[in-house]
């Protein structure tokens, strides 16, 4: 979902950029239509529930990515934002109030994981010239 910003070869001033463009749209949609304080924080919850789902896949279920503790920690945030979306449709409306949820999700989990901002390919010029 934001593999973006967990990519090692993408500069921090683009991920610095779309941290402040995510905060801009989030601002923008908040203004035209707000939610509740409680939906915002559960979409920031949701968010910290898709880095913890995502850290658990790296670490524990990285070997076997086809099986079901992998599967499960893919739909549990999924499964999380429907959740979220449908339940503050409001009056069959569900573009502005879902993509403003979505949108703190994604600063949640954007601003809940500074260190990846700090990871780089650290790959050697010694590495590269060999592969080359």
């Amino acid at each position: 979902m934001l593999e973006f910003w967990f990519n090692p070869t993408v500069s921090v001033a683009k991920k610095l950029a779309f941290l402040v463009l995510l905060a801009c749209v989030s601002i923008g949609l908040y203004l035209y239509q707000p939610l509740t304080l409680d939906n915002i924080l559960l979409f920031a919850g949701t968010g910290i529930i898709f880095l913890i789902c995502r850290y658990c896949k790296i670490h524990f279920a990285v070997k076997n990515p086809t099986g079901i503790f992998y599967r499960l920690l893919t739909w549990i945030p999924l499964a999380l934002v429907l959740a979220l979306v449908f339940k503050n449709m409001n009056n069959g409306e569900i573009l502005i109030p879902g993509a403003q949820g979505i949108a703190f999700m994604a600063l949640a989990v954007c601003i809940f994981s500074p260190l990846s901002l700090l990871h780089q390919n650290t790959t050697s010029p010694e590495t590269k010239s060999e592969s080359k």
